[in-house]
Parts: structure tokens; sequence; C-alpha cells
């Protein structure tokens, strides 16, 4: 949970609502809470909100110049 934690707040950083950020885990957890996910599913939000990171990551690098 701290690196999804973690990962929020990045994305936050980056410009993502929270709104947003909500849709992102949501569609990664297809709805379900958080704490109701075993590891697979966790590795799954985590890997989708670290696609968002890097996706966001390079927009702010390309538009920044």
């Amino acid at each position: 949970m701290n690196k999804i934690k973690s990962l929020s707040n990045r994305l936050s950083v980056l410009g993502y609502s929270g709104f947003e950020i909500s849709h992102i885990i949501n569609n990664a957890s297809k709805g379900k809470e958080l704490k109701t996910l075993n590891g697979h599913q966790l590795r799954d939000v985590i890997q989708q909100m670290e696609k968002y990171v890097t996706l966001g990551t390079q927009f702010a690098a390309a538009y920044s110049k």
C-alpha cells in the first residue's frame, strides 16, 4: 500500500487530479477495494499506476522545453 500511496503522490505532482488518480486505481483494480486485493492484483494496480507516471513524466519533459 505504501507503493500505491507513493505513486498517487507522484501522479498528483505530475498534475493528475484526485479524480483521475482514483479512476486509474479503480480501473486497474476492476472496481474492487484495494484492501481486498491479493498480491498479484496489487501488482497489477502498481504496474498500471507506474505506466501513468511514465506517461506523465514523458509529457512533462516534452512540453517543458
